[in-house]
């Protein structure tokens, strides 16, 4: 197999390749050598992608270290805490992987260009909904690599080959702000639901008692409020520019392009398999719902790349080069290896969280907050927020949550459903996705699309987290009076 990588690349691929399968045979074999094999790999990633490490990952392994010195000193079950840290941190780098694994057979789909394109070039009444729909699709298969993707699309259809924003017109200035806001806000709401969002890799192994079910289902109800309030705020405030240019006669053509639905054929038949093998392991394995996706992730990945070779008469290549295997082989040991630093942050976000909130007392801070006699609204509301509050001052979202659902699930009292506890964190990390100029989604489209993040979240999307924090509160309210 012929693979132009470095040996740096293939070494780190190989600890990837290993720490995923390990971490699968840990979950539905139980065998307890693989979790902790799965824990070593986890380890050995920072050191073998050393290169790649940028400043929020040393700060992030720092704070590792110092969190694992205070636990030591001051908890007498250290061991326990620092195994479940270590375990957890595991578990969200390899789903992070797997993800990343599935996105890898996505950004090279034809099908997912297509109705990228598409969904783009809608007609200005429509396309508010389109790209909301269409990112938070993308998001559900390819998780962050959605701004990736639509960013650029989105940008190519407004500036042409090489304009910059400043250089554009006022009205294909506006017209690339919906779209890239839309797209960030159709992001943002899978968390709350989709069994590929790392927030629910995390919840439920936090807090007991978390019915999978009924929360994606709340998160899908959520979902579809927040396009109905996206599109509204969206509406509301570009409807003093339409009527102008209606008026002026200068409204822009509406552009009319067919739908391609052999795209979203083999999109629809890509999803139903992968939610499909998701609930049979489900059933099957009695996993959670994420783990059964985490299985499900790698087998969908490699029957798509081979129906990509096929398409391209690649896979009668087999193993020689530029056959299937060679694709695999690039996938694993070229493209994976890109993902090194996204496992490290997740993982230290998995280890932080838990770590800093075993340092909480939770049972004199229930008491100091008299948890057993707030309202069940309140107490949600200010889960949503306080992950939305720390991401102003650059705590990751994914850390926060983590945290809350750690110190939560060690309450002794609480007026909410776990369910509504956890639905109203992945909300939080929703919120925030829009709202915090450190969050992770804003991050990657202000890398692909040249915009800062505070224009990103606080200028362009201000007022739509806003509103979203108030419908939530009012969804709360009804939820848990």
């Amino acid at each position: 197999m012929s693979i132009p990588t470095a040996p740096s690349n293939r070494a780190i691929g190989i600890v990837m390749t290993a720490q995923m399968a390990t971490q699968l045979i840990y979950l539905y074999a139980g065998v307890g050598l693989a979790g902790w094999v799965s824990v070593a790999l986890m380890l050995v990633l920072p050191v073998a992608g050393w290169r790649a490490m940028k400043l929020r990952e040393v700060y992030l392994l720092a704070v590792s270290f110092a969190l694992l010195g205070l636990v030591a000193t001051y908890r007498s079950d250290a061991a326990t805490v620092m195994t479940t840290g270590l375990n957890r941190a595991a578990y969200l780098a390899s789903f992070i992987l797997l993800m990343g694994f599935l996105r890898d057979a996505a950004v090279t789909s034809p099908s997912i260009l297509a109705c990228g394109r598409f969904i783009t070039r809608q007609p200005p009444q429509r396309r508010f909904v389109a790209v909301f729909s269409g990112s938070h699709f993308f998001s559900v298969m390819i998780n962050l690599g959605s701004m990736s993707l639509l960013g650029p699309i989105i940008q190519r259809g407004v500036r042409g080959d090489n304009q910059a924003y400043a250089d554009l017109d006022p009205i294909s200035q506006v017209r690339e702000r919906r779209q890239l806001s839309a797209a960030l806000r159709g992001f943002s709401w899978f968390l709350v639901w989709a069994p590929t969002a790392v927030t629910q890799a995390i919840l439920p192994t936090l807090i007991p008692g978390i019915d999978p079910l009924r929360l994606i289902g709340l998160g899908l109800m959520i979902t579809c409020v927040m396009l109905l309030v996206g599109w509204l705020d969206d509406t509301l405030t570009w409807l003093p520019l339409r009527r102008r240019l209606t008026a002026a006669g200068s409204l822009p053509a509406i552009e009319h392009m067919p739908a391609p639905w052999p795209a979203i054929g083999n999109l629809a038949i890509v999803s139903t398999v992968l939610f499909g093998l998701t609930l049979i392991f489900l059933q099957s394995a009695d996993v959670t719902i994420v783990s059964g996706a985490m299985l499900a992730a790698p087998i969908v990945t490699i029957s798509w790349i081979y129906r990509q070779q096929m398409r391209t008469g690649r896979s009668e290549k087999g193993l020689g080069e530029g056959g299937f295997g060679d694709r695999l082989g690039h996938s694993a040991f070229v493209n994976l290896p890109g993902f090194i630093r996204e496992a490290v942050f997740i993982g230290c976000a998995g280890f932080i969280g838990t770590l800093a909130a075993a340092l909480v007392p939770a049972d004199r801070l229930a008491a100091m907050l008299q948890l057993g006699q707030v309202p069940g609204w309140q107490v949600m509301f200010a889960l949503s927020v306080a992950v939305l509050l720390a991401g102003q001052i650059g705590l990751s979202p994914i850390t926060m949550a983590v945290f809350l659902g750690s110190v939560y699930a060690e309450f002794p009292v609480s007026p909410i459903d776990p369910t509504h506890a956890a639905l109203a964190i992945a909300a939080g990390t929703a919120i925030a996705s829009t709202g915090a100029p450190f969050a992770s989604a804003a991050a990657m489209l202000a890398r692909v699309s040249g915009h800062d993040t505070v224009t990103l979240t606080w200028r362009w999307n201000g007022m739509f987290t806003l509103s979203a924090i108030f419908v939530l509160t009012l969804i709360y309210a009804v939820l848990s009076p």
